[in-house]
Protein backbone atom coordinates (compact mmCIF):
# COMPACT_ATOMS: atom_id res chain seq x y z
CA UNK A 1 0.00 0.00 0.00
CA UNK A 2 1.43 3.77 -0.82
CA UNK A 3 0.22 6.49 1.82
CA UNK A 4 -1.61 7.85 -0.76
CA UNK A 5 -4.12 4.98 -0.56
CA UNK A 6 -4.39 5.45 3.75
CA UNK A 7 -7.47 8.09 3.91
CA UNK A 8 -7.35 8.95 6.88
CA UNK A 9 -3.65 10.23 6.29
CA UNK A 10 -3.06 13.60 4.18
CA UNK A 11 -2.34 13.03 0.82
CA UNK A 12 1.02 13.78 -0.70
CA UNK A 13 1.97 15.69 -3.60
CA UNK A 14 2.77 13.39 -6.68
CA UNK A 15 6.22 14.57 -6.38
CA UNK A 16 7.17 13.65 -3.41
CA UNK A 17 10.06 11.17 -2.43
CA UNK A 18 8.10 9.02 -0.01
CA UNK A 19 5.79 7.90 -3.20
CA UNK A 20 8.52 5.23 -3.97
CA UNK A 21 7.80 3.41 -0.88
CA UNK A 22 5.42 1.04 0.21
CA UNK A 23 3.91 2.09 3.51
CA UNK A 24 3.15 -0.83 6.18
CA UNK A 25 1.40 -0.71 9.23
CA UNK A 26 3.12 -2.53 12.60
CA UNK A 27 0.89 -4.45 15.54
CA UNK A 28 0.54 -0.91 17.07
CA UNK A 29 -1.10 0.40 13.75
CA UNK A 30 1.45 2.67 13.01
CA UNK A 31 3.11 3.43 9.16
CA UNK A 32 6.11 3.28 8.30
CA UNK A 33 7.84 3.04 5.05
CA UNK A 34 9.87 -0.05 3.28
CA UNK A 35 12.87 2.50 2.74
CA UNK A 36 14.71 -0.19 1.06
CA UNK A 37 12.19 0.20 -2.59
CA UNK A 38 13.95 2.53 -4.95
CA UNK A 39 13.39 3.24 -8.86
CA UNK A 40 16.08 2.30 -11.14
CA UNK A 41 17.23 3.67 -14.52
CA UNK A 42 18.55 1.45 -16.90
CA UNK A 43 21.91 1.89 -18.44
CA UNK A 44 20.67 1.55 -21.72
CA UNK A 45 18.02 4.51 -22.25
CA UNK A 46 18.15 6.49 -25.15
CA UNK A 47 19.83 10.00 -25.22
CA UNK A 48 16.57 11.36 -25.37
CA UNK A 49 14.74 10.86 -22.19
CA UNK A 50 17.65 12.99 -20.35
CA UNK A 51 18.74 16.52 -21.08
CA UNK A 52 22.22 17.72 -19.75
CA UNK A 53 22.72 20.02 -16.98
CA UNK A 54 26.16 21.53 -15.96
CA UNK A 55 26.08 22.20 -12.09
CA UNK A 56 26.82 26.05 -11.46
CA UNK A 57 28.45 27.13 -8.08
CA UNK A 58 25.70 27.89 -6.16
CA UNK A 59 23.29 24.97 -7.22
CA UNK A 60 21.82 22.53 -5.38
CA UNK A 61 19.70 19.26 -5.48
CA UNK A 62 16.18 20.79 -5.01
CA UNK A 63 17.50 24.51 -6.99
CA UNK A 64 18.09 21.99 -9.88
CA UNK A 65 15.10 20.57 -9.73
CA UNK A 66 13.24 24.28 -9.68
CA UNK A 67 15.14 24.86 -12.45
CA UNK A 68 14.14 22.11 -14.76
CA UNK A 69 10.66 21.22 -13.24
CA UNK A 70 9.51 23.77 -11.41
CA UNK A 71 9.20 22.13 -8.16
CA UNK A 72 12.09 21.66 -5.51
CA UNK A 73 10.33 18.05 -5.01
CA UNK A 74 12.16 16.55 -7.97
CA UNK A 75 15.87 16.40 -6.98
CA UNK A 76 15.54 12.64 -5.39
CA UNK A 77 14.97 11.82 -9.73
CA UNK A 78 18.52 13.69 -10.77
CA UNK A 79 19.80 11.43 -8.28
CA UNK A 80 18.52 8.68 -9.14
CA UNK A 81 18.97 9.12 -12.73
CA UNK A 82 22.69 9.73 -12.02
CA UNK A 83 23.15 7.22 -9.53
CA UNK A 84 24.23 9.16 -6.87
CA UNK A 85 23.10 7.71 -3.57
CA UNK A 86 24.49 10.18 -0.85
CA UNK A 87 22.13 13.98 -1.53
CA UNK A 88 24.18 15.38 1.57
CA UNK A 89 27.51 15.28 -0.86
CA UNK A 90 28.83 18.82 -1.93
CA UNK A 91 27.54 19.34 -5.90
CA UNK A 92 30.98 20.24 -7.42
CA UNK A 93 30.59 22.83 -10.10
CA UNK A 94 31.41 21.74 -14.48
CA UNK A 95 30.08 18.46 -13.28
CA UNK A 96 27.34 17.32 -16.15
CA UNK A 97 24.35 15.75 -15.06
CA UNK A 98 22.03 13.54 -16.95
CA UNK A 99 18.35 14.86 -16.14
CA UNK A 100 15.29 12.94 -17.23
CA UNK A 101 13.02 14.99 -19.45
CA UNK A 102 9.34 16.37 -18.02
CA UNK A 103 7.78 13.33 -20.23
CA UNK A 104 9.66 10.44 -18.80
CA UNK A 105 9.18 12.03 -15.18
CA UNK A 106 5.63 12.14 -15.53
CA UNK A 107 5.24 8.46 -16.80
CA UNK A 108 7.17 7.57 -13.58
CA UNK A 109 4.81 9.15 -11.12
CA UNK A 110 2.27 8.49 -12.97
CA UNK A 111 3.56 4.55 -12.36
CA UNK A 112 4.35 5.51 -8.76
CA UNK A 113 0.97 6.64 -7.45
CA UNK A 114 -1.19 4.80 -9.36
Amino acid sequence: MNQNLIYNLPRLNSTKYENIFNVYTDVDNNYYYNLLQTIVFPDNLPNSFFVQYTVGNQDAWSLISYKIYNTIDLWWIILLANKISNPLEPLIAGTVLKIPNATVVKDILAQIIS
